[in-house]
């Protein structure tokens, strides 16, 4: 027999955000940090190591401040390059990061949470899946516990990934997912909330 319990109250998914960066290796990147770069909300920390992103803020503040542009830098770009600082387009370091790396795809936007205030400005190199960077960066997320009879282990899947579940059928689609044959039992249990009871004790 196999058993999955879904966790749907968030507080399942400490491990995963508790002082460590686990979250970041199930949105699917084979390098996170060198694809992702998030800015922009003052309420949230931002990720912007990767090495494109301050190459690309080192020139713009030495362009901004000094004047002084990268020596093996042809004309042409540096003079897109201040075509680009001199106008109001919100994307300049995007447009930038094209002149400096132009045989790469970058792409922008905004990604957003449950709340109005959730929200950070996105630049993503190669193939990366923004609504999985989106749900995991804002813990839009669930815990899921899976038993069977030779193993127990733990997984995390996104709201959205849960939802359709519902909609296509819970158990075709865990069956799916963990290979659980359709001949095996197979018991689902989705979190109702907590339950509070008094506790008694014998005074006299």
């Amino acid at each position: 027999m196999a058993e999955i319990r879904i966790d749907t109250t968030g507080d399942g998914c400490c491990w995963l955000y508790g002082g460590t960066d686990a979250w970041k290796d199930y949105v699917g990147c084979e390098d996170f940090n060198e694809q992702v770069v998030l800015y922009g909300n003052r309420n949230y920390n931002g990720i912007k190591e990767a090495s494109w992103y301050q190459k690309a803020k080192e020139i713009i503040d030495d362009i901004n401040i000094y004047d002084d542009y990268p020596e093996d830098m042809s004309e042409e770009n540096k003079e897109e390059i201040r075509k680009i600082l001199l106008s109001s387009c919100d994307d300049v370091p995007v447009e930038v990061l094209r002149i400096l790396y132009p045989d790469d795809e970058f792409k922008t936007g905004t990604i957003r949470g449950y709340s109005q205030g959730d929200w950070e400005y996105y630049i993503v190199k190669g193939d990366v899946d923004v609504e999985r960077l989106e749900a995991y960066y804002f813990g839009n997320v669930v815990d899921i516990f899976v038993k069977n009879n030779e193993e127990e282990y733990g997984d995390v899947m996104t709201c959205e990934e849960l939802w359709d579940a519902e909609r296509e059928g819970y158990e075709k689609v865990f069956r799916e997912r963990y290979g659980i044959p359709e001949d095996e039992e197979l018991k689902i249990y989705v979190a109702d909330g907590y339950v509070q009871t008094l506790d008694w004790k014998m005074v006299s």
